[in-house]
């Protein structure tokens, strides 16, 4: 329902859900009226109203287009703490904008400067401090780079870059993406100076990450605001990160838990708008209504370092201690998970890490450090294992197709990465556990469990998926056999320590690592000591079917090395004109095709075809007809191919 609220600065409309409460609200109208929600006076025709209570239910009974007066209470002032007076008011957080639409372009190679092309008319204001550039951070690789800080201006338009005083235009210079001449001026600037310049039109047009000006105009005012060495993380201009306060001299470590306070700017010459931020809150502003903006006084959010789930964010808070601040340019390709599109600028603030770095160390709080690790572990397993699921069941319910190849392979990229995260959890957790060189049940059960999920997750972290897989590498062949391996070890502890509940998820686990091993004898062995022990657990079943289609793709992959063989025998039966011979391998390839014994695309890629019809060539009227019949069958494979049989 909506609801009009009165405040000292002017009125607001507000959408509210019945149920909320008037302490919500207040929450909201802190930041307008400056003072804590509890110091806020909310009133309806003269009511207060029930902080706790729900706006449209008793005593508040607040309807729908009300009036709610807000104001501070009696001998209150204003908090400092919400919205210093030296600070300027909360920053609005623009969601809705964009990034800046590219337009169509006529080169799609940059440019070479010609003489004439960047032309310095005139100095309007001089600079301070020279500068020169060093050649070797304009190279195509370089890991350090010049960063300008712009202000420009279209002359015949009278249109400055950016909009707002309060922004400078952010150019790399040297960069592939960007037009020459922009390099070119700020070379021709000192730090402070503003100048104009003739630009050639054409040149200037190149602008394909759309960072810098490109109007059809030919005079600007630039004026070089300052100069930063920035670090090219990738050395090739796709990601640039700025250090503004190196912090401590503490540095995080792989999974080290860090408290940061992050926001995302949109890079674009007209300004760069915050667009997202960790310390984002909603207030009812008086002539916008309900809007997100930053709260200074915002507690900081905790990042797993390592962990790549804000990769932008780790990046900056594992090059900076506690009390750093850096700044990270990103190009519209680099690191796009889990950020908005577009160019964009990460601005990351080091507030504290966590000093836990197992036993011995500050904040390491024993058996409750161990446990939480070990649930983080779970957790990404859970994750992975749930995709993996997701793959599987999408394998047999349809034939992949070329839109949905990209979604799978998105898919299992999560799988190994969500897995490899929990194995670096397990791993840390028995580290730790030998750190601490105790020796109790306790842990014993835990080190138990913890290799058991570690074989899991390795197992994770390495499976293939899609359809006709690559046969599987080195790395997964060492990653299984250590998974067993780990889970012989676990077996043997829980009958040791007669624990039926580790035993069993330990049983299950070697399953899934001997399916994924391709070891079906041991498979049905495990699966049928599972069934024994539990004969009404649902998974089993899914299982029994994963071992069914293993046994059936192992059967089609030797029927492919089959079909080899026997077409090589067939070629030389027809050169040698051995018809009996030719008529047997005929009748044992027209056999596997109708039993389905090999697949239409191995049949296709040896070309078994063309084979088959050099031996009807040889004039036998049986051979003719056992030939008609085996191109018959082919075409039937590829039939229920199609139809992803």
């Amino acid at each position: 329902m909506q609801v009009k609220v009165v405040l000292p600065s002017g009125e607001v409309n507000v959408p509210v859900e019945p149920n909320s409460t008037p302490g919500h609200l207040k929450e909201n109208l802190k930041y307008s009226i400056r003072v804590p929600p509890k110091q806020i006076k909310l009133t309806c025709e003269g009511r207060e109203l029930d902080d706790i209570k729900p706006l449209v239910g008793e005593p508040n009974n607040v309807t729908d287009g009300a009036v709610l007066v807000a104001e501070r209470r009696e001998g209150v002032v204003e908090d400092e703490s919400i919205v210093p007076k030296s600070s300027p008011p909360p920053a609005m957080i623009r969601k809705e904008e964009p990034p800046k639409p590219k337009k169509p372009k006529k080169d799609v190679v940059r440019p070479t400067l010609s003489e004439g092309d960047v032309k310095k008319d005139k100095t309007l204001s001089p600079g301070h401090q020279g500068w020169a550039a060093k050649s070797a951070y304009l190279e195509a690789k370089s890991k350090k780079r010049h960063m300008a800080f712009l202000k420009i201006e279209n002359s015949e338009e009278k249109k400055a870059y950016p909009e707002h005083e309060d922004f400078s235009v952010a150019l790399p210079l040297g960069d592939p993406q960007c037009s020459p001449v922009w390099t070119a001026v700020v070379q021709q600037l000192e730090i402070g100076e503003r100048a104009s310049f003739t630009l050639s039109r054409k040149v200037l047009d190149f602008n394909p990450e759309s960072l810098a000006p490109d109007d059809y105009c030919s005079t600007w005012e630039v004026e070089l605001i300052r100069v930063a060495e920035v670090e090219d993380v990738a050395e090739d201009f796709q990601q640039l990160l700025e250090i503004e306060n190196s912090g401590s001299k503490d540095r995080a470590e792989d999974l080290d838990a860090a408290a940061v306070h992050w926001r995302v700017r949109r890079w674009m010459p007209e300004g760069t708008f915050c667009i997202a931020s960790s310390r984002e809150r909603i207030a009812i502003l008086p002539g916008y209504g309900l809007v997100p903006i930053e709260d200074q006084n915002a507690p900081p959010v905790s990042v797993a370092v390592g962990e790549g789930q804000q990769e932008a964010v780790e990046l900056i808070a594992s090059r900076v201690g506690p009390g750093g601040k850096g700044h990270l340019y990103l190009k519209s390709q680099a690191l796009k998970a889990n950020r908005p599109n577009g160019c964009v600028i990460m601005d990351v603030e080091l507030v504290a890490l966590d000093p836990c770095r197992g036993p011995g160390t500050p904040g390491w709080r024993g058996w409750q450090s161990l446990i939480s690790e070990r649930e983080t572990g779970d957790s990404w397993l859970d994750e992975a294992d749930g995709r993996r699921k997701q793959l599987e069941t999408f394998g047999t319910l349809r034939k992949s197709t070329e839109d949905s190849k990209g979604a799978e392979a998105h898919v299992a990229e999560q799988v190994h990465k969500y897995a490899y995260n929990a194995e670096r959890r397990y791993r840390r957790g028995l580290k730790w556990i030998d750190m601490d060189k105790k020796d109790d049940r306790k842990l014993q059960l835990e080190q138990a469990t913890l290799r058991m999920r570690l074989a899991k997750a390795m197992s994770l972290a390495h499976m293939r998926f899609g359809e006709n897989p690559e046969p599987a590498g080195e790395a997964e062949k060492a990653a299984l056999k250590e998974a067993r391996q780990l889970l012989a070890e676990v077996l043997k502890v829980s009958e040791a320590l007669n624990n039926d509940s580790v035993k069993y998820e330990c049983m299950k686990m070697n399953l899934q690592v001997c399916i994924q091993d391709e070891d079906v004898a041991e498979a049905r062995k495990v699966l049928s000591q599972l069934q024994e022990e539990r004969p009404d657990d649902e998974d089993l079943k899914s299982d029994n079917a994963r071992i069914n289609r293993l046994e059936n793709e192992l059967s089609l992959k030797k029927g492919a090395g089959t079909v080899e063989e026997l077409q090589k025998d067939l070629q030389q039966a027809v050169t040698a004109g051995d018809k009996p011979k030719v008529g047997e391998i005929l009748e044992a390839l027209l056999g596997m095709f109708k039993e389905s014994k090999v697949t239409y695309d191995a049949v296709k890629n040896c070309k078994v075809g063309k084979d088959v019809g050099n031996a009807m060539k040889m004039g036998d009227p049986d051979i003719a007809a056992l030939g008609r019949k085996a191109v018959g069958e082919i075409q039937a494979l590829a039939q229920r191919a199609a139809l992803g049989i």
